[in-house]
């Protein structure tokens, strides 16, 4: 079977991918993950085959528009349409040209796309082949596929393909079911696998004492398209009058971004956030998905301070399960902040026990390895797009494309 995964330029779109890239490649299928130029590097990095497609957008200044004033979350001058249409339409024009050519001519078998990512099933629908979406957090575009499936309709027929969903023909899907949004898709579940990247260990953090540690961990959305926004020194700041040890994990990136730390406060630069929470009895976060995954696959409970909708979004099903407390931007004021998180660090505090209960029930969703078999059954029951017989396997060299780009495969 020959597997196309596919995202946009940003790191933890990859990340969330890659441990079932991974699983497919160990089982002895070929995979080759397409993306813009920006994100070669780390697909590399990640010890997958790459190609480039497209080229790359600005979505940091997309994302800097979340956090602007706004008037009903729309953009002016789009004919009304929601912000994040815009953003995915502009991913995808940018891409799915070069990937429908990139599908065709490596006759790929299925097509695995990264939900923000609707170039994926655009091309699988041009190639005539089946389109798997890959979530990372809560299935915040499921209930409005119709929506997509309209601003899309012009995209869609432009590349000729029949049959597009925006939610393929099923859905792997990492987060539990306890804490996930409903629909009517085709769920595949899989054991969530955090990986934030090529890490060394240890981190080098002692063993945990007798008071609870509290890391602070803001993911890198926020710092990257907005620094002033960035919170963590008022966090750490209120958590360093409690009675906790306190660990602040943050990119060489974010370094600069911090002012002087009271006494006592470690902090971890560019560390794999699962091996960090090893010990530790809160999150205090931004309300990312992998973030917030992360932690529960550990059992650790989570306070959140999202500030864009996605993490909004993702961090109110923590709240509705009961495994952590969210605060708006304009409430987390220090007083507030220490009340929360001294709640949270509490033994008996029922957020804790919810959170110890997700990780039971992530722990029990199915291997990669049985959805990989999932993927093939699905492969081998879509009906064939043409008689046109299969590359021979091993064939993996994508044709240039011709706008001229760099070379889509290393």
């Amino acid at each position: 079977m020959r597997v196309v995964f596919t995202t946009w330029a940003w790191p933890t779109h990859l990340y969330a991918l890659a441990p079932l890239a991974w699983a497919c490649r160990a089982a002895g299928h070929d995979v080759l993950f397409a993306s813009q130029p920006g994100l070669l590097g780390d697909i590399l990095r990640a010890g997958l085959p790459a190609a480039t497609v497209g080229t790359d957008v600005d979505t940091a200044g997309m994302v800097r528009e979340y956090l602007l004033p706004t008037g009903g979350g729309r953009a002016a001058g789009n004919g009304g349409r929601p912000r994040a249409v815009r953003m995915l339409l502009a991913h995808a024009e940018s891409m799915v040209d070069d990937l429908v050519e990139l599908v065709g001519d490596w006759r790929a078998d299925l097509v695995v796309y990264h939900p923000t990512a609707l170039a994926g099933p655009l091309a699988a629908a041009a190639a005539g082949v089946p389109a798997v979406r890959h979530l990372y957090g809560a299935d915040l575009l499921g209930p409005v596929s119709a929506v997509l499936t309209e601003a899309f309709a012009p995209l869609a027929d432009r590349c000729g393909g029949t049959g597009f969903d925006p939610c393929g023909v099923a859905t792997v899907d990492p987060v539990p079911a306890s804490m996930q949004v409903t629909g009517d898709h085709r769920r595949l579940p899989i054991r969530y696998v955090p990986f934030n990247g090529p890490a060394v260990l240890p981190v080098g953090l002692p063993t945990a004492g007798d008071r609870p540690r509290v890391c602070v961990s803001w993911g890198h959305t926020i710092a990257r398209v907005e620094p002033h926004r960035f919170p963590v020194n008022r966090v750490v700041a209120a958590a360093a009058d409690l009675d906790v040890e306190v660990v602040l994990a943050v990119s060489a990136a974010q370094r600069p971004l911090l002012a002087p730390l009271p006494d006592g406060v470690r902090v971890l630069v560019d560390k794999p956030l699962q091996h960090v929470l090893a010990g530790c009895d809160l999150l205090v976060g931004h309300g990312g998905a992998s973030s917030i995954l992360t932690a529960l696959l550990g059992g650790v409970p989570l306070l959140l301070v999202p500030q864009l909708p996605d993490h909004a979004g993702h961090a109110a099903r923590v709240a509705a399960r009961g495994a952590g407390l969210v605060l708006g931007i304009g409430e987390a004021e220090p007083a507030v902040l220490r009340e929360a998180i001294g709640r949270l660090v509490a033994g008996d505090a029922p957020e804790r026990a919810a959170a110890r209960a997700v990780a039971a029930e992530m722990r029990g969703q199915p291997p990669a390895t049985s959805v990989v078999a999932a993927l093939e059954s699905l492969r081998a029951s879509h009906h064939p797009r043409s008689a046109v017989e299969p590359a021979p396997s091993g064939c993996c060299e994508p044709a240039v494309p011709g706008n001229g780009s760099e070379e889509r495969e290393r």
